[in-house]
């Protein structure tokens, strides 16, 4: 079970892999011969049953249905996705079978469990990864899209063994929350933040081999805030997580030697 791009001129498919650089370079994994599209445009990424497309602050942006794609945005099937002046519509194969009256199956719909709006304390971390544009015109499209996939992947182990939700990937961002503002999430939080700024996160073999054969390094920066959000569906049975703490904040150099207090 997977899923497709459709375009919408010329009819023919792109199977999607569970991480998809999208841009201009002869090495994205989807090349796009097109004036308008950014050598590293965009990213298509796999979160279970999902694919969640973020722009990667491309000169002409992503649309989602007519609508800028300004952060990690889960693909519906159906959905039409514009690159430039390149256009698809998003096929997803990850559909429920839903039985019909007579117990014959009839029609198909996608299952998303939405879960009810509520508003509860939490504690948030932002990271991102400084210096993106500048560092990734730097490189083959290949290269970024395997620095991404690392970077993911560390962001997956550091978070989730500590208790915290990834919300979303933004990019070259990640947007993460522990339920609550306790003193355990707050040390939670922070442990994860030390461990994203580091200098052992630079010990990863991509940025390992980044310094080591190109000299350039790959820094990551976060900011920590606490207070109410919203967690719940926020349309289309997006879950996400929604509040003034999420959107103001500051990306910092995270301070490893001090843990917030309660």
């Amino acid at each position: 079970m997977g899923a497709t791009l459709k375009s919408v001129d010329k009819g023919h498919e792109i199977t999607l892999d569970d991480f998809n650089l999208i841009g201009r370079s002869p090495d994205a994994s989807i090349r796009l011969v097109d004036g308008g599209v950014s050598r590293q445009h965009a990213t298509i990424r796999r979160d279970g049953s999902l694919f969640w497309v973020s722009d990667l602050g491309s000169a002409n942006g992503s649309f989602v249905n007519d609508v800028a794609v300004t952060t990690a945005r889960a693909l519906r099937h159906g959905d039409r996705v514009q690159f430039g002046t390149s256009a698809f519509l998003f096929d997803s194969q990850e559909e429920e079978r839903q039985p019909s009256e007579s117990g014959n199956v009839s029609t198909q719909s996608l299952h998303t469990i939405a879960l009810p709006v509520k508003t509860v304390k939490a504690t948030l971390l932002v990271g991102d990864l400084r210096n993106f544009t500048t560092l990734s015109a730097q490189l083959s499209a290949e290269e970024v899209a395997a620095m991404l996939r690392e970077w993911y992947a560390d962001c997956e182990k550091i978070i989730k063994t500590r208790d915290g939700i990834i919300d979303k990937f933004i990019g070259d961002g990640v947007f993460a929350y522990w339920p609550g503002d306790e003193i355990i999430s707050r040390v939670m939080a922070t442990e994860a933040a030390k461990l994203l700024t580091g200098p052992e996160a630079g010990d990863s073999p991509k940025r390992k081999w980044l310094r080591e054969q190109m000299n350039l390094e790959v820094h990551c920066h976060v900011g920590l805030n606490v207070g109410e959000v919203a967690l719940g569906a926020m349309g289309r049975g997006n879950n996400t997580a929604v509040a003034d703490p999420v959107e103001v904040y500051s990306l910092i150099d995270f301070p490893t030697d001090s843990i917030p207090a309660a």
